[in-house]
């Protein structure tokens, strides 16, 4: 590792642990095969988090670390993604076109094949220098037949306000 790179991460939003993790260590076993590793380890991620609305969705994706994610567009077979903020932004200037996005690609679409019930596939749409767009595709015809197991609540921490703050407030 360089001296550059551990600085980089050492001040990092991801911190030198996860971004090292994620994109020195893991490309490094997975090699040329990483993107396509990455997206099956994703969709296996969103098994163990299954979600039951785009709220949800979007809460863990942040909580997972892979960034801040808004529904830019919907169809009836496809959905267009926006995976952005400081992590995303850090990441894509510290590897440009190397950055590997699989791993979220995979969760998103695993997550929405969920909610759907339908088989869907994502890919990387765009890159930007400061986020990237996930096209979303599914077929409404071919069921899917992965089951979800018992979806998890999700505590978003920054915007919850305890028991007795609420009692209080009535």
């Amino acid at each position: 590792m360089s001296q550059k790179l551990y600085d980089s991460l050492l001040n990092s939003h991801r911190g030198l642990m996860n971004g090292s993790l994620r994109d020195v260590i893991l490309p490094a076993i997975l090699g040329k095969e990483t993107d396509e590793m990455l997206y099956w380890i994703g969709k296996d991620v969103a098994r163990q988090f299954p979600v039951g609305s785009l709220e949800d969705l979007q809460l863990i994706t942040r909580q997972l670390g892979f960034g801040e994610l808004s529904l830019q567009k919907k169809t009836t077979t496809s959905q267009q993604w926006k995976l952005s903020g400081p992590i995303v932004q850090e990441r894509i200037k510290q590897n440009g076109e190397q950055t590997s996005f699989g791993l979220e690609i995979g969760f998103i679409a695993q997550e929405i094949e969920f909610q759907l019930m339908t088989v869907a596939e994502a890919e990387l749409s765009e890159r930007k220098k400061d986020c990237i767009f996930i096209e979303v595709k599914n077929d409404p015809q071919n069921k899917a037949d992965s089951e979800r197991t018992e979806l998890i609540t999700f505590l978003d921490l920054h915007n919850r306000r305890s028991a007795n703050d609420k009692k209080q407030d009535n």
